[in-house]
């Protein structure tokens, strides 16, 4: 029981250290951003409208006071991400996931060391790196649609992808802005993840702002003392160029993982022997990325695609993986082809302009599974892309991968718990109470964990395991932990209610046009 208050106490200090870092990183408007991050959070329903976080009993002040926060606040980007990266290794894994790590990362450190003694220090650089499977951070990056279809007189709308769209066929866009998010997941499927930096982007310079992201996070998690012993994994899903951010991020202490596109070719080194005559060549043998009905038609004799031919086999590859009867995906089959190299363009997109062209070799993997979880078919195939300072193992490529999805139910729950677009703006720049990130600032997916063990459910009253949050989002017993945990705002408005909200700025009209015949009988 002692060891247990203890670990309550830590807990609570942890967390009102972490409020207390939080409230110092507002710039303006800090007592009702605070107030609305905390009504955010205590709400026992999912957040649709602003009106009704007034309501909470944790913002006490006037709903005048949350427009006017919302218009008005601002926030320290760079010292809001640095607070959560110094946060990072407590949010990302819990007591269990570190207990089930600790007991699986087995390597005796002092005999890999003697065994590292005889090689060069690049090498023994790369072996390390790769055998710190269990001490690497992963991230994941990506990008959700902000809809804002209503708002004709926004600046920089575009059409954006939204898979909530009910439009026919694969194109579901819709009216809106992109933003881009950076998470940390944790080594194993947790469902949950820490943000760590979002900005808005668009598709033109989608590329040029995820390296922008990723090196920004290099350099807080370098600032916070995190990540050296392994050099950190960043995962991007199909839409993003993997030469290109192999490019943007050769020389940084970073691993990237890309899921390709079906289609893609790569190839190796070409092959030269001394006596051949003529122009040497430039490539070696390729290596397409085919789905799986086209290994079905190339059985058949026929070409992919519509094409006549069928391809050409792929070479053999230089590392295989089988896992038998693993409990979610049967049986898993992993392929590796090292030392490849994409073919480059210099003519569009990130090398357009560019005299010589870099070759960037990685490694291609592909993966294939027996079933999906639910039992399904894979209907799908699986090619990766992954560069960075050295090889990595493909049993943990693949499970990386698969915790990417961990980032989409953290953006479901921001989208339909936290009301990430419950606001309706008509800018890009009024979602964000800074120059990037997305409202609202709620320290729900990124504080410091493990909660008190007596947090408890909507109605406060079922209690929840320590180190849990609810699927709906609440926090449980965050509101009546509140006053134990500390509130900076010292300044509170009287409990009177407040006067109406700001009055709103001017809507932007449109030049009125009409055909000439009415304009004249107009100025008769």
């Amino acid at each position: 029981m002692f060891a247990d208050a203890v670990a309550r106490y830590r807990a609570l200090e942890r967390l009102r250290g972490f409020r207390r870092s939080l409230y110092e990183c507002l710039d303006a408007r800090a007592d009702a951003l605070f107030e609305l991050a905390d009504a955010v959070l205590c709400a026992d329903h999912a957040v649709t409208s602003l009106v009704q976080l007034c309501l909470e009993p944790e913002f006490t002040r006037g709903h005048g006071a949350l427009y006017d926060a919302l218009s008005a606040g601002r926030i320290d980007d760079e010292r809001f991400f640095s607070l959560l990266a110094s946060e990072l290794p407590q949010a990302v894994d819990g007591p269990q996931a570190r207990a089930w790590i600790a007991e699986h990362d087995v390597i005796d450190r002092g005999l890999l060391e003697n065994a590292l003694a005889g090689l060069s220090p690049d090498d023994a650089a790369q072996v390390r790196d790769a055998c710190a499977r269990w001490a690497r951070l992963r991230f994941a990056v990506d990008a959700t649609a902000y809809p804002r279809p209503d708002a004709w007189c926004s600046p920089g709308r575009e059409h954006v992808h939204n898979g909530a769209c009910h439009c026919r066929g694969s194109s579901k866009t819709a009216p809106g802005w992109e933003y881009q998010l950076t998470a940390a997941i944790g080594h194993l499927r947790t469902a949950w993840a820490a943000l760590l930096d979002v900005a808005r982007t668009v598709p033109a310079t989608r590329t040029a702002q995820a390296i922008a992201q990723v090196k920004s996070v290099l350099r807080r998690l370098r600032a916070a003392g995190h990540g050296m012993k392994a050099a950190p994994l960043f995962v991007f899903d199909a839409g993003y160029s993997a030469a290109a951010l192999t490019d943007g991020l050769l020389g940084c202490p970073v691993h990237v993982l890309v899921r390709l596109a079906a289609g893609s070719v790569f190839y190796a080194d070409p092959v030269t022997w001394e006596g051949r005559h003529g122009r040497p060549a430039r490539r070696g043998a390729a290596v397409h990325c085919p789905e799986p009905a086209d290994f079905t038609a190339a059985a058949a004799g026929h070409g992919p695609r519509a094409r006549k031919k069928p391809l050409p086999p792929n070479p053999e590859p230089g590392e295989t993986l089988t896992l038998p009867d693993t409990p979610l995906y049967g049986t898993v089959r992993a392929e590796a082809w090292h030392g490849v190299h994409p073919l480059i363009h210099g003519d569009r997109g990130w090398f357009a302009g560019r005299k010589s062209l870099p070759v960037l070799p990685g490694t291609l993997d592909h993966v294939t599974v027996e079933r999906l979880p639910d039992g399904r078919d894979p209907h799908r195939a699986m090619w990766l892309w992954h560069a960075g300072p050295g090889p990595l193992s493909l049993d943990e490529l693949w499970r990386a991968y698969l915790a990417r999805f961990d980032i989409e139910h953290a953006i479901r729950t921001l989208k339909s718990i936290l009301g990430l677009t419950a606001a309706k703006v008509r800018a890009p720049s009024r979602p964000t109470a800074g120059s990037g990130s997305s409202w609202p600032r709620t320290p729900s997916s990124c504080s410091p964990g493990p909660w008190p063990p007596a947090c408890a459910g909507p109605g406060r009253n079922s209690p929840i395991p320590p180190g849990r949050w609810l699927r709906d989002g609440s926090a449980g017993a965050f509101a009546t932990s509140t006053p134990a945990w500390g509130h900076p705002p010292v300044s509170r408005n009287p409990p009177a209610p407040g006067p109406a909200g700001p009055k709103a700025a001017p809507k932007a009209q449109l030049p009125a046009t009409c055909s000439p015949a009415k304009q004249a009988y107009r100025t008769q």
